[in-house]
């Protein structure tokens, strides 16, 4: 199914206790005021006022990180965990519930269910007790405690299923097909809802920040974020180059596909290879994804190992592809979301 600029589902009806969210990142009239004088970074500090959570939703900033690559090349990270559960997912967790709403195929009484590896759940919970449904959540062994809890905390049903994500896809797949009508199955692996949520938001943010940009770096887990993302810049930048990242064999790193030890390849990605959306791929390995979280934790960046991941091979194809100009890395989550991981870092 090929994304397009449709804009989002025409407005549904929420009940007066649960209402409708607005688009992600198309919040209407956030208010901007002067920062407070004094000593401050470079650039223009602004608070924004938003109407509702729903509105905390994309718009992430960008940050240059200086960088140790034999490389001109400015790398900024796109920092996803600004987003209000600490990801990247809350932009696809978000539209999939409001495509679902508008399709008519979530309605009043019925559960939210989806596979997650961790942050597509915790998005799903967040948003299902806003919206006043109830979650279902099938995880996978890559599951942290940091995110069972924020998961639990926020009302959800947590099952444990399997070592890959598309195992809890097929059970969902077989629970919602016994109980139609008391489950609606999200489908984030599969539903064009995922990707098209980042064609229409990160893509068109990450263009408007740097109408320039040489190189888009993201890893792959769904591949709806990097898929969405770089076939908007492709189209109006055709000479980007993109770079999707996957855990070397043997490698586990959350938010990463290890897709050499049996992840599941949805249909995002082979269509990003299939119509050179993907330009490279780098296999990064742990100890690459570890380095790199460290040094970005001692220049104040607090994010989980796929960042880290991410980071590693921002540098290292500014490098190899000679790239000159403004660089742009998908940082996935915050580091809140990985305590466990990064405390035995």
């Amino acid at each position: 199914m090929p994304l397009s600029r449709s804009g989002w589902p025409h407005p549904v009806r929420f009940s007066p206790e649960h209402p409708q969210p607005e688009p992600a990142g198309q919040n209407p009239g956030p208010q901007e005021t002067a920062g407070a004088p004094g000593r401050k970074p470079a650039g223009r500090r602004t608070t924004v006022n938003y109407q509702d959570v729903y509105g905390l939703v994309g718009g992430t900033p960008h940050v240059q990180i200086p960088h140790d690559g034999a490389s001109a090349a400015r790398i900024h990270l796109k920092l996803e965990g600004y987003n209000p559960t600490g990801s990247i997912k809350d932009r696809a967790g978000l539209r999939l519930i409001q495509d679902s709403l508008a399709g008519g195929r979530l309605r009043p009484g019925m559960t939210l269910l989806d596979a997650s590896s961790g942050n597509m759940g915790c998005s799903l919970a967040y948003f299902g007790r806003l919206l006043g449904y109830a979650t279902k959540v099938i995880s996978s062994s890559k599951l942290t405690e940091d995110k069972r809890g924020f998961m639990r905390y926020f009302g959800a049903e947590v099952e444990q299923v399997g070592d890959f994500t598309i195992e809890g896809n097929r059970i969902c797949s077989e629970i919602a097909g016994n109980e139609p009508d008391r489950y609606c199955f999200l489908d984030q692996l599969h539903s064009w809802a995922n990707p098209q949520a980042h064609y229409d938001t990160t893509g068109p943010e990450i263009l408007a920040a740097f109408p320039d940009v040489a190189l888009l770096v993201g890893s792959l887990g769904s591949g709806g974020s990097l898929f969405g993302t770089a076939r908007f810049l492709k189209e109006m930048r055709p000479g980007i180059q993109v770079v999707a990242v996957q855990a070397a064999a043997g490698t586990r790193l959350p938010g990463t596909g290890a897709f050499d030890d049996g992840d599941y390849v949805t249909p995002f990605i082979r269509r990003g290879y299939e119509e050179g959306i993907f330009d490279h791929q780098i296999k990064i390995e742990a100890s690459q994804a570890i380095a790199r979280t460290r040094e970005l934790r001692d220049r104040g960046i607090f994010t989980g190992l796929q960042t880290g991941g991410v980071f590693h091979a921002a540098i290292a194809s500014a490098r190899d592809l000679a790239i000159q100009g403004d660089v742009v890395a998908l940082s996935g989550d915050s580091g809140w979301k990985n305590m466990e991981k990064l405390a035995q870092i």
